[in-house]
This record gives structure tokens, C-alpha cells and sequence, in this order.
């Protein structure tokens, strides 16, 4: 089935434009037939998406019936892909980090932390819900296209309210409801807000639109970008602002391709509405300095939708997602487009690259079609048995023919000449090793090997183990990067939209306040760095990251500058454990006594009224009673006799020493009653010095 668009409606010609201004007529025109050729450009890529998913799904053609799966020419038992794409994309990302923001003016630095956390709070699963779109578009980049795509967007509500049309500030509130009750102050009816949102959505690659002539990798430097959009009956009356008439004529009138969908069997030409209630629209967003002469900001954004059914667009205007500030003559809100773009390579000149899966497609049917030659062998070599019909009774060969013979088997004469089994054909081993090395190439190809997918490499040692690990690194940290780069573009649209239009829900009056007071949030967001920790997209172990955490206490907890509290807290629930119940306020500690030191130089001091009165302030001086016990303690020394000298040693006894019971030894020292100690060099007159000793080396002394 073909597309449905918009029919050829022969229009009055609309007279040239002025000079000076830009023909809108003429350039809607080129942006329609610009968005028919992206289309065309586009089908050249779906079929190929769609093999692709088909490969991961284990489907080895289109249309193919899923209760017939396990029929194709290449099917068997293994699907490397389903696998592989697992792998890459939790490698790639597997949580919403938290995100940090930075300003290079210092004044702004107050409204930094609000700000952020009202920013975190947006892309949680609560709000806007990115990391679901972010796990989404990597499958589209890993495994169907090699591109993926996520939309961040407003959508409001509003109801109207009569208001006074004069200025009543200055009026009690009282006297002003007053007044509006009598009819005394006039009246008009204005637009509220009663409900807002920033959804962000993962667009289809198969919706998504570029222009052909394309042939880079940042997808903002392109003239323009845009989607094909499907949205129900209510959305499109409010977001479109489509009379009844027109949507008579455009809803059902835009059933997607079968060329433009990428999903396979049952569910493939169906759209999640009813053909009835479906508007089907193009969007796209253009630099409007690349068209328009008189555009003076190259950031200027606009607009363009048509839906189709309907000949003239619907909405033609600047981008709601930038305002202009005349003061600071430059558009403030978001810069870039709101349809953010990733691929993880690059080919030259080719802005869609091949996906992984597609990359290593021939490795995967090789695998394939190996496993089915082995399995086809294996059925053809079924055991086939043979016996002599000249040495088996007749009864027992019917028996054997009618497969129901197990038991024993009477023979007449030796039973290995009676009985056997045909050779069966035996599997080559160098198929085998076929398979090996086309496993090893399509590992190469997705640069994933053992260590990466969680089981254990053969015949691998630890330092081989770690280079590997460590290449890998080096090349998973290039895309890690590129998605990185992406998430944050994706919370740079967002905060744009948050600048302009929220009211910062999660933030208390106190941070709202000091965000206000540092700056005027509607004039400087382009200016906000935002950034992520490198390994913050990716999941830990909750092990390692309780490591992580107790490492970061010990190195900075003491330090003063950081709250514990909270990495306590989450070590808690890492633990299992719940803070609320395990933990509480910490008590103040009790101030540190003055450190004094004095040093006594004599008795004096102890009775010097100072001294004394400075021991009391310390609480270190000694009680009455302390001196009391002292005194005893010294009364009772005083008293005791005085102790007995030690007995000699064994062998030493002898009369006792001359000089009385004192035990005062000879003069000269000695032995008590021995002889007196020779004199110095009288001991032993024979010793003499050696000559190395005595005499030097350069005197004539022997060397050794």
C-alpha cells in the first residue's frame, strides 16, 4: 500500500512577494516536495531495518509466519544477535544518571543546585520519563538501523478565565471581588494553563525524516529535520487548532506505509488506533536564516506542519521552544532541535551508518546455515542395524524388523557375524573449526567477546584476559561517549522547554526564591554546562557501588566539607536496610576543653594562690580528701623498715667482706675477699697487638 498524502489541488497562483521579503507560499512548496524526496530516500534504508530486526527475532524473511519460525533455510537453535544487542546496549547505557550542572559566571552560582535538581526531577520515570526512550533508541542503533531518534516536547492544557482588563494590583483583594460582582470593573476572557508536560518520545527510524543531500554526522548542521507524526482525533484539535471541517477531511486519510514499518508478521500495517480517529502530519524544523535573507540570528528556529489531507499547512510560525530577547539580542529557551539524533559511527558521506547487526549479518547466516548442515547430518545418520538371514531364526527377524527385539538375541554360532551396524557417516571436524572462526568474526565485528557477554574465555590467562578487557575499553569508551553526548543533548532540549515554561514543581520556596534572586531563568539557559560522571549511565553492582561509597567516607568524611548522611543513607539501602530505621541525628559533640600546660619548678608553686585557683578551674586540683589519703600514704611509708640486701648468687659465698656487715668491698673493686685487680696492661704480659693492627698498611703491614 502507498502513502496516503496530500492530493495535487490546483490553487489560485499567489502574487510575487514583495522584494525584500520571503515568498511563504513558494517556500512551503519546496519544503513539501524536499519531504516527499526525504521519504523516498528513506525506503531505500527499511527493508534492510526490517531484516535486521527480522535477524534478531530468528525470522529469515519477511512476512514470514512466527509459527513457522523454526521452518527457514537457516534457522537453528542459535540467534547471536538477541544476545549481542543485549550486551551492547547495557554496556552502552542501563540507568538515568543524575546530572550536574556548572555556570561560568560566578554570580549565577546560587540558582546552579535548584535548578539541577528540578532538571533531575524532569527525567525521572515520574516526569518525562528518558531513560525508557534512551533504552529504546539504542536497540534502533545497535540492532534495526544504525540511527535513533527522541523528540523532547511540550503539550499543555488550558481553560478560559474571565480576568479584569484594567490593572488592580494596587486594590485590596475584598474591594475587588466587590467590584466584579457589581459589573464595576470590565471584564476579558484570557487563556490559562491548567496542566503541562515535557513528554519526550522515541521517534521510529522508519518515521524519521533528513534531508537527502545530508552527508554529515551532526545532525544539526543539516538545513532541516523532521518527522512523519501520527496523533489521535482529540490531540489533533487541540494541538492543530483544526476546525470540524478539516478534520472531516484529514483524519484516516494517512495510513502508514508498509514500507515505513518495521515490524513483521501479525502486527506489521497496524497502526495503535483506530483508521478512524488518526490524523497523520508531517514535521519538520528549519534554520530560518538558511532560507529567509533577512533572518539576522543564525540560531532562529521554525515550524513547519502539514497534515496530511489538507492542502495548506497547519502551523507555519517561529518554534515555541526559543523567545527572542531583544535586550541581549539573541534567542534564549533551546537552540538546538528538538529531535535529537544518535549514531555511534561514522562512514564519509554517509550520515546513516550500518547497524551491528547489520555489519555482522554474514557472519550470522555462515553460523547459521554451519549449524544446519550439522543438524541435517545428524538426521540423515540415523543407526541402522543389519543381520544374517542364513543364523537368525525367522521368528526373531520379524521381531527385529518390527523394531520390538532389545533383549537377547539367539544366534547360531558367534553373534558379531550375526548382528550389526552399518557405518554412519561421521560430521567433518574442520566444519567445526568453520564455525569457530565465523564465531570469532562476528565477535570482531561487534567487538564483544567472552569477558563482555559474562562467560568465561577458554584457554585465556588473567594478563591476557585484562588486555582484552582493556581494548575494549578503549572502544566502548569512544560510543559510551557519543550516548553520553546524547543524553545530554536530550536534557539540553529539556531544559530549555523548563526555562521557558515550568514552574518547577519539586523545588521548595526557599530554592525557588534563591534561584529567582540569581537569575532570570528565561533570559540565560543556553549558557548552563551541563555534564555526567563517565560510568554514571551504566549500572553497578550493588557491591561496587557500596565500595565506592565507603572509599569516598574514608577519604572525605573527616574533611568537614560534605554531608555524611547521605551516602550513609544510601549505604543502608544498598545494604538492604532501611534508613529510616537505622539511623538518626547524630548529638552535637560536647566543645573540647582549653588545652593548658604548666610545669611545677619547686614546692612553692603548689601553694601559690594562683597555681591552686587555675588546678580548681580545671577541674584538676586535688579534694581534701585526696590530701588527706596522701598523707597517710607518706606516714605509712615513713614507718617501714628498710629492705634486706639480695643473697650473692650461687658459687659466690665467702667470709664476709672487710669493712663490717655494710659489705663495702677492698678498695680498687674486686671480689669480696679476693685479690685486688692487676693493674691496666699487667694482666696478661705475653699478649701483643698484631701487626694489622698496629701498623699501617702503607707502614708495611701484611694485607691479610
Amino acid at each position: 500500500m502507498a502513502d496516503l498524502v496530500a492530493p495535487d489541488v490546483e490553487t489560485p497562483e499567489a502574487p510575487e512577494a514583495p522584494p525584500g521579503q520571503l515568498d511563504t507560499k513558494k517556500l512551503v512548496a519546496t519544503f513539501k516536495t524536499k519531504i516527499e524526496t526525504a521519504k523516498t530516500h528513506r525506503r531505500t534504508f527499511t527493508r534492510r531495518w526490517q531484516e535486521n530486526i527480522e535477524t534478531r527475532l530468528g525470522l529469515m524473511g519477511a512476512g514470514t509466519d512466527p509459527g513457522s519460525w523454526d521452518q527457514g533455510d537457516y534457522q537453528s537453535e542459535i540467534n547471536p544477535d538477541w544476545s549481542l544487542t543485549k550486551t551492547k546496549t547495557a554496556n552502552l547505557y542501563s540507568q538515568v544518571p543524575g546530572v550536574q550542572c556548572t555556570h561560568e559566571n560566578p554570580k549565577y552560582a546560587a540558582a546552579i543546585p535548584p535548578f539541577a535538581k528540578a532538571l533531575n526531577y524532569e527525567l525521572s520515570e515520574k516526569r518525562s520519563n528518558v531513560g525508557v526512550c534512551m533504552e529504546e533508541a539504542l536497540n534502533d542503533v545497535v540492532n534495526a538501523a544504525g540511527i535513533g531518534a527522541i523528540m523532547v516536547s511540550f503539550a499543555a492544557r488550558f481553560e478560559d478565565v474571565e480576568v479584569p482588563a484594567i490593572d488592580v494590583s494596587s486594590l485590596p483583594p475584598e474591594l475587588v471581588q466587590q467590584a466584579t460582582a457589581a459589573g464595576q470593573i470590565p471584564m476579558k476572557t484570557v487563556s490559562r494553563m491548567t496542566d503541562y508536560k515535557f513528554p519526550s518520545t522515541r521517534l521510529s527510524p522508519g518515521d524519521l525524516l533528513w534531508p537527502k543531500e545530508f552527508v554529515g554526522s551532526n545532525f544539526d548542521d543539516a538545513d532541516w529535520m523532521g518527522r512523519t507524526g501520527r496523533c489521535s482525533k482529540a490531540d489533533g484539535k487541540v494541538d492543530f487548532k483544526l476546525t470540524p471541517a478539516q478534520l472531516d477531511q484529514c483524519v484516516g486519510s494517512g495510513e502508514q506505509s508498509l514500507q515505513d514499518d518495521l515490524r513483521s508478521g501479525a502486527d506489521r500495517g497496524h497502526t495503535t488506533l483506530d483508521e478512524a480517529d488518526v490524523i497523520t502530519f508531517d514535521e519538520i524544523y528549519y534554520w530560518r536564516s538558511r532560507v529567509d535573507p533577512d533572518e539576522t540570528s543564525f540560531c532562529a528556529i521554525w515550524r513547519l506542519v502539514i497534515v496530511h489531507g489538507l492542502t495548506d499547512p497547519v502551523i507555519h510560525e517561529p518554534w515555541k521552544g526559543q523567545q527572542y530577547d531583544k535586550e541581549r539580542r539573541t534567542y534564549v529557551g533551546n537552540v538546538k532541535w528538538p529531535i535529537r539524533v544518535l549514531t555511534l559511527t561514522y562512514v564519509s558521506d554517509h550520515p546513516v551508518p550500518p547497524s551491528d547487526t547489520q555489519a555482522g549479518k554474514p557472519q550470522v547466516h555462515d553460523m547459521r546455515r554451519s549449524r544446519s548442515q550439522m543438524f541435517t547430518n545428524r538426521d540423515r545418520s540415523r543407526p541402522v542395524r543389519w543381520y544374517d538371514s542364513n543364523r537368525i531364526d525367522p521368528e526373531i527377524q520379524l521381531r527385529l524388523l518390527a523394531g520390538t527385539w532389545q533383549d537377547w538375541i539367539p544366534t547360531q554360532g558367534e553373534g558379531s557375524r550375526s548382528v550389526g551396524e552399518i557405518a554412519r557417516a561421521s560430521y567433518p571436524s574442520e566444519d567445526l573449526t568453520f564455525d569457530q572462526q565465523t564465531k570469532q568474526d562476528l565477535m570482531e565485528a561487534w567487538q564483544i567477546g567472552p569477558n563482555q557477554q559474562g562467560t568465561t574465555a577458554l584457554n585465556t590467562t588473567a594478563t591476557e584476559s585484562n588486555n582484552v578487557q582493556a581494548n575494549f575499553a578503549t572502544r566502548i569508551g569512544q560510543e559510551r561517549a557519543r550516548v553520553a553526548s546524547f543524553f545530554l543533548s536530550v536534557c539540553e532540549v529539556l531544559a530549555g522547554w523548563m526555562c521557558l515554561y515550568s514552574e518547577f514543581p519539586s523545588l521548595s520556596d526557599e530554592e525557588r526564591q534563591a534561584m529567582e534572586q540569581a537569575w532570570d531563568q528565561k533570559t540565560i539557559l543556553h549558557d548552563i554546562a551541563l555534564k555526567i560522571r563517565p560510568d554514571s549511565a551504566i549500572v553497578l553492582d550493588s557491591q561496587q557501588r557500596v565500595q565506592r561509597l565507603i572509599q569516598f567516607l574514608n577519604f572525605a568524611g573527616k574533611s568537614g566539607v560534605i554531608d555524611p548522611a547521605p551516602v550513609i543513607a544510601e549505604i543502608a539501602e544498598l545494604s538492604g536496610l532501611d534508613p529510616s530505621a537505622v539511623m538518626k541525628k547524630p548529638e552535637p559533640p560536647a566543645p573540647e576543653p582549653p588545652n593548658i600546660s604548666y610545669r611545677f619548678s619547686g614546692k612553692d608553686d603548689l601553694i601559690n594562690p594562683m597555681v591552686v585557683a587555675l588546678l580548681v578551674n580545671q577541674q584538676k586540683a586535688p579534694t581534701p580528701e585526696d590530701i588527706q589519703t596522701a598523707h597517710k600514704i607518706l606516714q605509712a611509708a615513713s614507718t617501714l623498715p628498710p629492705p634486706e640486701p639480695p643473697p650473692p648468687p650461687p658459687g659466690m659465698e665467702g667470709p664476709p667482706a672487710p669493712g663490717g656487715p655494710e659489705g663495702e668491698g677492698p678498695p680498687g673493686g674486686g671480689l669480696p675477699g679476693g685479690p685486688p685487680p692487676p693493674m691496666l696492661g699487667e694482666a696478661n704480659p705475653e699478649w701483643s697487638l698484631p701487626e694489622k693492627i698496629s701498623k699501617r698498611t702503607r707502614d708495611g703491614a701484611p694485607d691479610a
